[in-house]
């Protein structure tokens, strides 16, 4: 037993935790939603009894257009975070035309979304959206908002 606990003493001295990457926002300032607005509806037509078919769900199109120029000829991970916000928890899942992957995430949480080198400056790609949402928590509309990150290596 004290035999097991020095080893994994002395491994963890010689196998130092891998350093963080330094994570970095990126310029998505060129991304346009081609649907600005999402209309969310029931997802069961007929609500339950004991309320636990809340879920509102709703789609949008969004054109990503990001700038990696400060990374261009570098290899770098591209997450999609999706921050914690009013009106409450959010879960997301997209498709892609192929240039970024597609995922899904949960608000306060992130996705990667690419991890390849960077060739060109700009990186584009259309995502096609769906959101979900508890309805309970729906008083009115309320503005949804993501970003992109990078994780240099």
């Amino acid at each position: 037993m004290v035999g097991d606990f020095f080893l994994a003493c002395a491994l963890s001295i010689i196998w130092p935790a891998a350093a963080r990457a330094k994570t970095t926002p990126i310029d998505d300032s060129g991304t346009q939603a081609i649907e600005p607005a999402v209309t969310l509806r029931w997802k069961s037509a007929t609500p339950s009894r004991t309320g636990a078919d809340n879920l509102m769900v709703g789609s949008t199109t969004i054109r990503v257009r990001i700038n990696v120029t400060p990374w261009l000829r570098r290899s770098g991970r591209i997450y999609l975070d999706l921050p914690a916000q009013q009106p409450g928890p959010v879960s997301a899942s997209w498709t892609t035309q192929g240039r970024l992957q597609p995922g899904q995430v949960h608000s306060g949480n992130r996705m990667l979304v690419y991890s390849r080198p960077i060739a060109a400056p700009f990186m584009e790609d259309v995502l096609t959206f769906q959101f979900s949402v508890d309805g309970t928590l729906i008083r009115r509309t309320f503005p949804l908002t993501f970003h992109f990150e990078m994780d240099e290596e």
